[in-house]
C-alpha cells in the first residue's frame, strides 16, 4: 500500500469521526482551548522533556454519553532538540552539536473514555480521569514529507469548573511513521559502511502536555436518555 492510500484512509476514518458528532450536535457539545509543552522523543534527544517547546490549539466536542465523547482538534506548536556527542541515540563526530527547532500543525479526531459519569457543566457529575486514542494528520512545513499521519493517545481528568465551563489537563503522545522529524537518518555511505547518522525503523514520537479550558454550548431541555 502506497503512502498516498494510507493518507486517504486516515482522512476517510477522520470525516467519519467527525460528521456524526455534528450531526448530532443538539445533544452536548463543547469548544475550547488548549495550551501545553511539547517535546520530541527521537534520535537526537536523551531525556524525555528535554527543550520542551509551546503548543496551542482548539477543539470542538462532542459528548455522546457520560461514558463516552468524540473530539477533534488543531493545534500548532513547535518540536526542539539538541545533541551532544555523548547523546546515547545518535552517532556523531567529537565536536559536533546538532539540533533543531521547527513549527508543527496538527489535526485529530480521538474518542474519549471517561472512568467517572461525567456531563458537562452537571455538577451532578463533577469530575473524572479519562483516556483517548485517535486518528490524526501531522503537517510538518520543514520536513523531507511535510504530511504525516499520526496515532495520538493519551489520559487526562475534566472537571465541571462553573457553570458552562470546564477545566482539564492531559497528556498526549502521537506516534508518527517516519525517522525524520530531526533530519536524523542517514544511511551509511558508501565510503563507510560504519558511519551512520540517527537509526532507521526506530521513528520519531512527540507529546505534548497542556491544559485546557471548554464551554458547552446548545444547551437545552435534558433528554432523559442522555442523563
Amino acid at each position: 500500500m502506497t503512502i498516498k492510500y494510507y493518507y486517504l484512509i486516515i482522512f476517510i476514518a477522520l470525516v467519519s469521526f467527525s460528521v456524526p458528532a455534528f450531526a448530532q450536535f443538539q445533544k452536548s457539545a463543547e469548544v475550547g482551548i488548549t495550551i501545553g509543552g511539547t517535546y520530541y522523543l527521537g534520535d537526537l534527544n536523551k531525556i524525555p522533556g528535554v527543550n520542551s517547546k509551546l503548543a496551542f490549539g482548539a477543539f470542538y466536542k462532542h459528548n455522546i454519553n457520560k461514558r463516552f465523547a468524540l473530539k477533534g482538534q488543531i493545534q500548532y506548536g513547535t518540536l526542539a532538540a539538541e545533541a551532544k556527542p555523548d547523546n546515547v541515540f545518535t552517532q556523531l563526530n567529537p565536536g559536533t552539536v546538532t539540533s533543531f527547532n521547527k513549527t508543527f500543525y496538527d489535526l485529530n479526531a480521538s474518542l474519549e473514555y471517561n472512568f467517572n459519569h461525567f456531563l458537562a457543566a452537571n455538577k451532578k457529575y463533577d469530575y473524572t480521569p479519562y483516556i483517548f486514542a485517535g486518528l490524526g494528520f501531522m503537517y510538518y512545513p520543514k520536513g523531507a514529507s511535510p504530511y504525516l499521519p499520526t496515532l495520538p493517545f493519551g489520559l487526562g481528568v475534566k472537571y465541571n469548573l462553573y457553570k458552562n465551563f470546564i477545566a482539564g489537563v492531559n497528556f498526549t503522545m502521537n506516534k508518527t511513521f517516519t525517522d525524520n522529524l530531526d533530519y536524523a537518518y542517514t544511511p551509511p555511505s558508501e565510503t563507510n559502511v560504519f558511519k551512520q547518522y540517527g537509526y532507521n525503523g526506530n521513528n520519531d514520537w512527540y507529546s505534548v502536555c497542556g491544559i485546557y479550558l471548554s464551554y458547552k454550548i446548545n444547551y437545552r431541555v435534558k433528554c432523559p436518555a442522555f442523563d
